[in-house]
């Protein structure tokens, strides 16, 4: 057997004695204790801990008590913040009873988001009790039934008592413990309440006030302020401890319910920062990264029932202060812009901003005072949920003045219009009639024995006459839709007949241009139809005029189909087709070729000439007599075409 060295063993027995000689000196009344009152104030036991960091899970308070070579450190710092660690904490405090009589206090842990925590103490009997709460605990598995976790202890005459706590969490470790009396204990709630209730009504009006707006002007902005403060109140519930209450029994959901919160509270108030100050619009570029934290608190969102709590907690509360300096930074480059709602939203966001990176640098343990960092955080949210509320009714203000000023515009412009449309109309009718008189007399001296050269300038005549006829019918056509007076007459007539009329006055034109005229009819078109042939005649004109006008070479078709409509309860209707092969249209004017003075390019006016009035007249007319219009650019030409209900007279 190896022999035992006497200098190990001295060692030994000095510690044993070190160990004797400071129970005795426990025993002899020198170790600090909180003096047991009934009527005893809130007390902070943080001067009063000692504490114990231990990695083994699987430590009872019978082998911590009486391991010898167990040692608990004074606690030097003001306030007990440990960030995120796996560690087991123990800590010890002792209350020294004086009095005649037993008196019952109670232990409050001020961080209600601790996983495990337990109260040990010896019972009158010198057994161990055990009593836990945490929120890994269903409200009525707990000591008593209180947003806070709450230990009653009772302390027994003439004694020292110790009691010792045992902590574990995922979430970060805030110890912050009291010690009070049920008299404090009942005044302070009260005080609570009273704060609570306040924060939480402030939170409601806003929540009620955004909803209303919402509803009322339907504007996004509104949508985003009640759901930025609604997911904010929701994940200061769940930090607070409070939101418990309202999924009692979701152990699962408490644990991950704060991460849950914030991811939603970064994405809406993000989204509420790029409303109010039209982010997107003012930096385009920047707002890329607007977009990517967005993107960011939805990954995390949808990730956080799958991660370890630390690490969720930590990514989110980390990018999250990113995310709302960055939002005040643009905040404050568009108040240089002079843009004034920014300035209000400064106002808020300066609070809430300090007030988020001091709940974060006291997650992180950085700095000690977690419970004055949730105290600093409702405050300031409260002051920006008012502030803010201010800044929407200035945008509301500033946005219906605006509107105000655009009814004022569009007012004043469709006074204009009306002036510059009746002015155009009287002009164009008291042009017109001169004019046919000219022409009429300029056809009778064609029909006088002229030249040659005098009836090619009767001719020119005619043909700039006609053209400026055309162009006047046009305008007082287009002055009477615009004004509403233009109506569609409705009697029987043949389209056959009114489509072969039309063809007839272009073939001579088309045979003149060298083109081919080709018109088709479908054998099932009706013999009669009802509707205003005047002005199918018009339409037609105005289209097959274009396509001859415009194509150089080629043909020119004209289709007349009969179609049963199965989409509209088999309702029959005309369809008309002109085709070209003309240089078809110009993709930058398709979407506003059947618009008022649409001509294309300026040298389609200098060489056709026209009033750019003949498409747009055509579409309101086909829509007024209940039809549809449209057009294909092909690859050679183009292709215009109308249908017309055939309605039959009943």
């Amino acid at each position: 057997m190896t022999a035992v060295k006497p200098g190990i063993v001295t060692s030994f027995l000095f510690c044993i004695f070190l160990s004797l000689f400071i129970e005795g000196a426990t025993a002899n009344g020198s170790i600090k204790a909180v003096k047991a009152d009934r009527s005893l104030e809130f007390i902070d036991l943080t001067p009063y801990l000692e504490l114990f960091r231990t990695k083994d899970k699987n430590l009872d308070v019978h082998t911590l008590v009486d391991n010898p070579l167990i040692r608990f450190s004074p606690v030097t710092e003001k306030y007990i913040n440990l960030a995120y660690s796996n560690d087991r904490i123990w800590l010890k405090f002792n209350v020294r009873n004086e009095s005649n009589k037993t008196i019952d206090l109670f232990v409050e842990s001020g961080f209600s988001r601790l996983d495990f925590v337990s109260l040990h103490f010896k019972n009158d009997n010198d057994k161990w009790q055990t009593l836990s709460s945490g929120d890994r605990f269903p409200f009525e598995q707990r000591p008593l039934d209180t947003q806070q976790l709450l230990f009653p202890i009772t302390v027994p005459a003439h004694s020292l008592q110790t009691y010792y706590i045992d902590i574990q969490s995922s979430s970060s470790l805030h110890i912050p413990l009291y010690l009070t009396s049920a008299q404090t204990l009942i005044e302070i709630s009260e005080q609570r309440y009273w704060a609570d209730g306040l924060f939480y009504g402030i939170c409601l009006m806003a929540i009620l006030v955004g909803i209303s707006a919402t509803l009322i002007f339907k504007q996004r902005l509104f949508l985003y302020y009640f759901l930025q403060v609604a997911s904010v109140t929701l994940a200061i519930m769940s930090l607070d401890g409070s939101g418990f209450s309202l999924w009692p029994n979701a152990l699962e959901f408490q644990e991950i319910s704060v991460v849950v919160f914030q991811c939603l509270a970064g994405i809406f108030i993000t989204l509420f920062a790029r409303s109010y100050l039209h982010l997107k619009k003012a930096f385009p570029k920047a707002d890329l990264v607007n977009r990517l934290f967005i993107g960011y608190a939805i990954f995390a969102l949808i990730s956080s029932p799958w991660l370890p709590y630390v690490i969720a907690s930590f990514s989110i509360i980390v990018v999250e202060s990113i995310m709302v300096v960055w939002i005040l930074a643009q905040a404050i480059t568009r108040a240089f812009q002079k843009y004034k709602p920014a300035y209000i939203f400064i106002a808020a966001w300066t609070l809430f901003v300090s007030a988020i990176l001091f709940v974060t640098v006291a997650n992180l343990g950085i700095s000690h005072n977690y419970s004055s960092s949730t105290y600093g955080l409702k405050i300031a949210f409260a002051a920006q949920c008012i502030i803010l509320l201010m800044g929407m009714a200035y945008r509301l203000h500033l946005y219906n003045k605006q509107q105000e000023r655009i009814r004022q515009a569009a007012l004043v412009a469709r006074t204009e219009i009306k002036a510059k449309n009746e002015l155009l109309a009287k002009v164009s009718h008291e042009i017109r009639t001169p004019l046919n008189g000219i022409m009429g007399v300029v056809d009778l001296l064609s029909e006088t024995g002229l030249n040659k050269s005098q009836l090619d300038h009767i001719a020119t005549i005619q043909y700039s006459g006609n053209a400026l006829l055309q162009i006047l019918n046009d305008i007082l056509d287009h002055s009477k839709i615009r004004s509403g007076k233009l109506h569609i007459e409705h009697m029987e007539y043949s389209p056959r007949e009114v489509a072969t009329k039309v063809i007839e006055i272009f073939t001579p034109l088309a045979n003149q241009k060298h083109l081919e005229f080709i018109d088709f009819f479908d054998e099932r078109v009706p013999d009669k139809a009802w509707g205003d042939p005047s002005r199918l005649r018009q339409v037609l004109i105005n289209l097959i005029s274009n396509a001859i006008k415009f194509t150089h070479s080629g043909t020119v078709q004209l289709r007349v189909r009969f179609n049963t409509d199965i989409n509209h309860t088999q309702r029959q209707t005309l369809q008309f087709e002109i085709e070209d092969t003309g240089p078809g249209i110009a993709g930058e004017i398709e979407n506003k070729l059947f618009e008022s003075f649409t001509q294309g390019a300026p040298s389609v006016s200098r060489e056709h000439g026209g009033s750019g009035l003949g498409l747009s007249i055509s579409r309101q007319l086909i829509e007024l007599m209940g039809g549809e219009i449209g057009f294909k650019s092909l690859k050679t030409g183009s292709l215009f075409w109308f249908s017309l209900p055939v309605q039959k007279q009943s």
